[in-house]
């Protein structure tokens, strides 16, 4: 079975609920979580109060984007995986960079799991940093440093990868339709980024979305919003009608 027959997502919108404050982010996953493809939990909510946000999941039945990122020693990870906490779990990441053996025990511990399991994601370059940064990393370039670590991870298990939108095409052109990409940095047409916002590489929804990704993860737009519904569902008016054109993946080779 495919990874997105899979998943089963009804939209692409994923909602970041990136909050420590527990009244603040239970309110929201109940409003919001029901009109979106998937809800983040991340390490900050997860660590202040992750036990009562995957509760609400199963309740709502919501699907869970569990990202933590992992990068330990591959027995640490297959460890790991094997103690998810929740059904409501449906993908989780870890690091590329953490190698193929890592990538290949993460594969094993979920495919024990049972017969429909999380997604497997792996993170690449994140979204923060810029050209200078990923060349003291030792890559040539944000799209070389993308296509050696997603490489490593797809051929050791990955379902998909984690990029910014700026390097959604070439993903497509080098892997073609089959992997699950997973984008974060996403900002609402015309909205630009301001002081503090550390997405350097941030695009629109549509953008991303034609350039082949499979999952907006939206945070800040959302919760940040003076009326963060009403966000939400602009949001979802535009995803839909992008989604709706013939071909969205454009550029991508079968």
């Amino acid at each position: 079975m495919g990874i997105r027959k899979r998943l089963g997502l009804k939209n692409p919108l994923c909602l970041a609920l990136d909050l420590s404050e527990r009244r603040q982010g239970m309110a929201l996953l109940q409003e919001l979580g029901p009109l979106c493809g998937m809800v983040k939990c991340g390490p900050v909510p997860f660590l202040s109060w992750g036990g009562e946000f995957l509760e609400i999941c199963e309740q709502l039945e919501l699907s869970v984007f569990l990202d933590l990122k992992w990068h330990d020693i591959p027995n640490t990870i297959l460890e790991t995986l094997s103690r998810l906490p929740s059904p409501a779990i449906r993908m989780v990441t870890l690091h590329a960079q953490g190698g193929a053996a890592m990538i290949a025990a993460a594969r094993r511990s979920l495919d024990d799991s049972g017969p429909n399991p999380p997604a497997l994601i792996a993170v690449t370059l994140l979204t923060h940093l810029t050209e200078e940064e990923v060349r003291d990393m030792g890559y040539r370039s944000r799209e070389d440093g993308v296509a050696r670590l997603g490489s490593v991870a797809l051929s050791s298990g990955a379902d998909g990868l984690v990029m910014s939108p700026g390097e959604l095409s070439r993903s497509r052109e080098l892997w073609g339709q089959e992997p699950f990409f997973v984008t974060p940095g996403i900002r609402p047409e015309g909205r630009p980024t301001g002081a503090g916002d550390d997405q350097l590489n941030a695009q629109s929804p549509q953008n991303a979305l034609a350039s082949g990704s499979d999952l907006l993860v939206v945070g800040r737009p959302i919760i940040a919003a003076v009326d963060p519904k009403q966000a939400t569902l602009s949001l979802l008016a535009g995803i839909n009608k992008q989604t709706q054109e013939p071909s969205r993946h454009k550029g991508v080779t079968s």
